[in-house]
């Protein structure tokens, strides 16, 4: 089996596993292989711990962002990486469930 990475019509990068001797057009009927869906993350909470993040480090002009060299690229970090991660534990917990419930 080889990965085979394609765009779709949105743009989005989209991976599908197909045989080794398959021709990469056969990637839309290949076994799906992608990140967790992140229309699952709480985009209202990580736009208001970002702000508030953005507030505590005081970062309100583009002056206090040059003088922060690092602080924006944190701020970002500490909202969505968490976020990000636990998508990722509960799509491994679904898939671990998933194989549990087809072997009983």
């Amino acid at each position: 089996m080889r990965l085979v990475v394609t765009t779709d019509k949105g743009g989005y990068l989209r991976a599908a596993l197909v045989r080794d001797g398959d021709p990469d057009s056969m990637a839309e009927r290949g076994v799906p292989f992608a990140p967790p869906d992140l229309n699952e993350v709480d985009w209202e909470g990580v736009k208001r711990d970002l702000h508030n993040t953005l507030v505590e480090q005081h970062l309100f002009t583009w002056a206090d962002v040059q003088r922060a060299q690092s602080g924006v690229a944190s701020a970002v970090r500490a909202c969505l990486h968490r976020r990000v991660i636990e998508l990722y534990k509960q799509k491994a917990q679904a898939v671990k469930t998933a194989a549990q419930e087809s072997e009983a």
